[in-house]
């Protein structure tokens, strides 16, 4: 199935339509990289705000609409900075597609998949992390309780893709990736289950978990934004 498999995806790649989806992924990266861009704007702009907040506060002006305000603030940046995490993850997902699809080296195709494993090792623990008691406190207090719903299901998808595939993810981190066993060994056995079309496979379902988690975050931004509207204009 394994060989089928990488048949199969070679002859894709290799393809008009192979063409065709290497310009929709560089084309998706660069907007991504804008989007990232203006992440980073929006985060310094609440930065910027909470200064001025701040140095009222400090200044004697103990109101209870700075302190509304500064509270609003505070969660939109806490917000913002999950979003933008998950659009960096997206960014370099497809950075890495890119470079596995149409790498023609088979020692080079070896290492990207490696690669490939720990990223997706690395994003699934801090995606977790990022979206722990913090941001479900967050996300009762905001949202609606058909869009909790829904961030608490697409979390648990990403959860379930990591439990399920942790073991092989780990091996490969901890053993030939962010770190080398000394057994030599057991690095070749390892690198020898570490399959090119397996890899694209898994990332594909990868993509498409966190995609989803990362989309769930979109209603709780809005959110955030109204409580800084209402907190300005109150």
């Amino acid at each position: 199935m394994g060989k089928f498999l990488a048949y199969y995806l070679e002859q894709h790649f290799d393809s008009s339509e192979g063409d065709e989806l290497r310009l929709a992924l560089e084309s998706t990266i660069e907007d991504e990289k804008k989007c990232l861009e203006l992440f980073k704007f929006q985060i310094e702009e609440c930065n910027s705000q909470l200064t001025k907040i701040e140095q009222r506060i400090a200044e004697g002006w103990h109101t209870h609409r700075l302190m509304k305000m500064k509270r609003a603030y505070e969660e939109h940046k806490i917000t913002l900075n999950i979003a933008a995490q998950f659009e960096l993850c997206s960014h370099e997902t497809k950075g890495i597609q890119i470079v596995l699809y149409f790498e023609k080296n088979e020692n080079s195709r070896e290492r990207i998949a490696v690669s490939a494993m720990v990223m997706m090792y690395e994003w699934c623990e801090d995606l977790l992390q990022l979206t722990g008691k913090q941001y479900q406190d967050l996300s009762k207090k905001l949202l609606s309780q058909g869009d909790l719903v829904k961030t608490r299901v697409a979390r648990k998808r990403l959860g379930d893709f990591y439990e399920a595939n942790k073991p092989v993810l780990s091996k490969v981190r901890h053993n030939v990736g962010a770190h080398r066993d000394h057994d030599f060994l057991n690095q070749m056995n390892i690198l020898d289950e570490v399959g090119w079309a397996e890899t694209i496979e898994l990332i594909h379902q990868f993509e498409e978990v966190s995609l989803d988690l990362g989309k769930s975050i979109k209603p709780l931004m809005e959110a955030c934004l109204r409580q800084i509207g209402e907190a300005v204009n109150g």
